[in-house]
């Protein structure tokens, strides 16, 4: 079973008339420029409706899909969904695929994320080098938070900025909320993950984020040349790599941003911001195909800010306008809690 719809359900006729209202309002903008008095005309439910036409274009418009898979083999269902923003001309997507393995849905026992395959992923032109199955997980205390079970609550709200919310509930009204955000011109996705957890003695908390710079060349015998680079440390594994080990870039508190790329493919690099105030520390783990993440966090830690970007242009262009932007990006990984209000 598939649906699809949108977010905010306008009707097809008021989008095919959307043209010809802007035309109109266009037409006394034109009037008015040479020097024509519309006052007689009652020119400002006009100018108002044009304002307000020009205000809707900007928005972030989301469009949603879902797909279930009915349970069998004492299996649980499955469920896929994705949540595509139309901003600007970009088009960045959530995916989330989970089986619903709680009451009502199912009453055994199994995973929610059976496999790497499964979860919360990115997709969308360059975006889907994040991997769109798999792109992100949170750990408490050693636990897959994700893994154990499905979120209880999702909601998309449209607007200036989209932002797709997700909640999981755990035992003792503890929870994990992941806040997805994308700006009016879809270059990024900022992530905001807010920790509940009252009464948990907390030894430790991560986040690990999954991704293939370049593309996915290597799983159909392509050959690759991974490299990863931060402002103080950098790593790659060549086409003739050798060494019985894959290389690591370590992550220091002081770094701000991770950069992802494959000098073969000159394409699809990718980019991780993170706050240094937020004292993360971890390591990058290379291999000629698919490269993970670890951000280590301290166990005070109840908010967690994380940057996505994700390049189509060539590498050092994509370098360059990565690392110029860190200092803007930042602030407004920062202002994240904003926009959720």
């Amino acid at each position: 079973m598939m649906r699809k719809h949108h977010a905010n359900d306008q009707s097809k006729l008021k989008q095919a008339e959307t043209p010809f209202r802007i035309a109109a309002c266009f037409s006394t903008l034109c009037l008015i420029a040479s020097g024509f008095n519309p006052r007689a005309m009652a020119e400002e439910p006009i100018l108002q409706e044009l304002r307000q036409l020009m205000a809707d274009s900007l928005k972030v418009k989301i469009e949603h899909e879902e797909k279930i898979a009915p349970g069998a083999d004492n299996k649980p269902p499955c469920k896929s969904e994705s949540w595509t923003f139309h901003a600007g001309l970009a088009r960045p997507v959530v995916r989330y695929g989970r089986y619903l393995n709680r009451p009502p849905d199912f009453t055994g026992s199994y995973p929610s994320l059976a496999n790497s395959d499964m979860g919360i992923g990115f997709d969308g032109g360059a975006f889907g080098n994040w991997y769109r199955g798999n792109a992100l997980r949170v750990f408490i205390n050693d636990r897959d938070i994700f893994a154990g079970q499905p979120a209880t609550k999702i909601e998309g709200r449209e607007g200036e900025n989209g932002r797709l919310g997700l909640v999981w509930e755990l035992e003792e009204r503890r929870s994990i909320t992941l806040n997805i955000f994308v700006p009016e011109d879809g270059h990024a996705m900022y992530a905001l993950l807010d920790l509940s957890l009252p009464g948990l003695k907390v030894d430790s908390i991560k986040a690990w984020v999954n991704c293939y710079p370049g593309g996915y060349g290597p799983a159909y015998g392509l050959p690759s040349h991974r490299w990863v680079t931060t402002a103080g440390n950098q790593a790659e594994v060549p086409e003739d790599f050798a060494a019985k080990e894959f290389p690591k870039v370590p992550i220091t508190e002081d770094d701000a941003w991770i950069f992802y790329a494959d000098t073969l493919e000159n394409s699809g690099s990718l980019g991780l911001v993170v706050l240094p105030e937020e004292k993360v520390s971890g390591e990058v783990s290379l291999s000629s195909y698919g490269v993970g993440t670890t951000l280590n966090y301290p166990p005070e830690t109840r908010h967690i800010h994380l940057g996505f970007f994700a390049y189509s242009i060539v590498n050092e262009a994509a370098r360059r306008s990565f690392v110029n932007g860190i200092k803007e990006e930042m602030d407004r990984l920062r202002s994240v809690a904003i926009l959720q209000q």
